[in-house]
């Protein structure tokens, strides 16, 4: 049996964009067409306002930075703290693992503006935000929930980390954490220390790959729910494998989040697996292998937990999932 690690390094966000939502939405996925969040061809690394970005196919112009933003998910937090912006953040909404819980470690200032992660247009609107940086796009699109005319009314902008769009590629790279980071910088007038941020974090991430000294390992994602398996397959896993040149089994996979069929299950032979968790990695660990008891991966004990909640927004979160994930394969397969 594969032993739980003493410290959670690794807090990929693996299930499809919308699986982590409530109420039904529990194991949902988002698919379709559309391209990733882009800047306009208008802004120019030090251009000035007013500035116009896209977010899940809306334009959305800022005449000046924003001052008082509510954040759909409080991990966003890490990659407006990393531009040096976090001043301008109101508050924020809990994200679906806090159980209604405040966070540890938030910042004392910041309101809690809704305690569901989908979240109603009342406390947000009384929140009188001037940007809602969304971790998911079904927190604007719910019927019954906060929309886009909704903000519209109020003045408000909204952008959407990690291209989690209702319409948009399953297996998006790596470059949707850099677009955001470069949006943000020109939404807040940082276009500087958003350049230098990217440099950064693709320093890191070369240094990650580097530490796998060309491994290709076949790497696969599952989440046990309900006695059931589900195969992950699309973002952010499919940008973190590419990233770090590893084969990703469900690669392929229609959906990014589907239920393991008895053929996959038995035709699959990963180097390494992560299964996804939500409060006990353990646990977690423990209804795989009864799952999935010759799983060679398990038998081998390569199997690692995944923390669903660090990258659900986005940024500098995907980044620090992949670099755990780096060190867990590094050390299955040295």
């Amino acid at each position: 049996m594969t032993a739980p690690r003493t410290r959670n390094r690794l807090r990929a966000r693996l299930a499809a964009p919308a699986a982590v939502l409530a109420a039904g939405l529990a194991l949902a996925g988002c698919s379709g067409t559309a391209s990733p969040s882009t800047s306009t061809p208008s802004e120019s690394a030090g251009a000035g306002y007013p500035v116009t970005t896209s977010s899940c196919g809306r334009d959305h112009t800022y005449d000046k930075a924003p001052t008082r933003v509510v954040i759909g998910n409080e991990n966003s937090l890490k990659t407006i703290d990393a531009l040096g912006v976090s001043d301008a953040v109101y508050g924020y909404v809990l994200g679906p693992d806090d159980a209604g819980k405040t966070p540890a470690g938030l910042p004392k200032n910041l309101v809690e503006v809704s305690s569901t992660t989908i979240p109603a247009r009342e406390p947000v609107i009384a929140a009188k935000p001037d940007l809602f940086l969304s971790y998911n796009e079904a927190q604007l699109t719910t019927q019954g929930s906060l929309s886009y005319d909704d903000l519209n009314g109020i003045g408000a902008n909204a952008y959407v980390m990690g291209a989690y769009c209702a319409k948009n590629p399953d297996n998006r790279s790596i470059d949707t954490v850099y677009t955001d980071v470069t949006n943000l910088g020109r939404i807040f007038g940082a276009p500087q220390k958003a350049l230098q941020l990217n440099e950064k974090l693709k320093d890191r991430v070369a240094a990650a790959k580097k530490s796998l000294d060309g491994s290709s390992a076949t790497v696969a994602f599952l989440k046990v729910a309900g006695g059931k398996v589900y195969a992950i397959g699309g973002y952010p896993v499919s940008a973190i494998l590419g990233a770090l040149g590893l084969k990703n089994q469900f690669a392929d996979l229609p959906t990014p989040f589907a239920e393991l069929s008895t053929e996959q299950a038995l035709s699959m032979k990963p180097d390494v697996v992560f299964v996804n968790y939500v409060g006990d990695e353990q646990a977690a660990i423990d209804e795989l292998a009864q799952a999935l008891p010759d799983l060679q991966a398990m038998k081998a004990g390569h199997v690692y937990g995944a923390n669903e909640s660090g990258p659900q927004g986005g940024g500098v979160g995907i980044i620090e999932s992949l670099e755990a994930i780096a060190a867990d394969v590094k050390t299955a397969t040295k």
